[in-house]
């Protein structure tokens, strides 16, 4: 039986033997590299510190987490629009201190991908790749940064300043669409 036809079982058996493990990953034009962190619930995971390899996508390399304490509140929406999200991360300010002082001078927002995977105990090292619910796409909006915690707003990018009907984000441009132009 694959991971994923086992997983499945669990599910529909009721099962909690299954893990589901939550990463973030920040990313700037700044950055060599993203920051990528992995939640680590009451060190079911390693200590603190330590590093975690997962594919970020499916069948693909798998890249170093850092494992930490962070809560998530993924953005929504309710009658008046998109809600934003929030992110509390404890004890990596200092690598989040970095990429602020790097965005300086930057026109490029800082970006943020939520992963999920679902994985058994003891089967990690068969995940292939993240689960089909992930955020991607966020930016962060807001950040502040203390000695011992980093907390930031998390958002769909503004839709208002995509799209729009002149410019370099226009929907409708004038070799594609000559008869509105006339």
């Amino acid at each position: 039986m694959t991971v994923s036809a086992a997983l499945r079982e669990t599910y529909a058996s009721g099962d909690d033997e299954g893990v589901v493990i939550e990463t973030l990953e920040v990313d700037h034009a700044s950055l060599d590299t993203a920051i990528r962190l992995v939640r680590n619930v009451d060190g079911q995971l390693g200590e603190p510190g330590e590093t975690l390899s997962l594919p970020i996508e499916a069948g693909g390399a798998r890249f170093p987490h850092l494992l930490c304490a962070f809560e998530v509140i993924g953005p929504g929406a309710d009658s008046d629009g998109p809600t934003d999200g929030k992110i509390r991360i404890d004890n990596v300010s200092d690598i989040l201190h970095d990429l602020l002082k790097g965005a300086i001078g930057y026109d490029q927002a800082i970006r943020v991908t939520i992963r999920f995977y679902r994985v058994l105990p003891g089967r990690l090292d068969e995940v292939a790749g993240p689960d089909d619910d992930s955020f991607t796409g966020l930016e962060m909006t807001a950040v502040e940064i203390s000695a011992d915690t980093a907390e930031g707003t998390i958002a769909w990018p503004d839709g208002r300043q995509q799209n729009v009907p002149s410019g370099p984000d226009a929907f409708f441009d004038r070799a594609n669409y000559p008869a509105l132009f006339t």
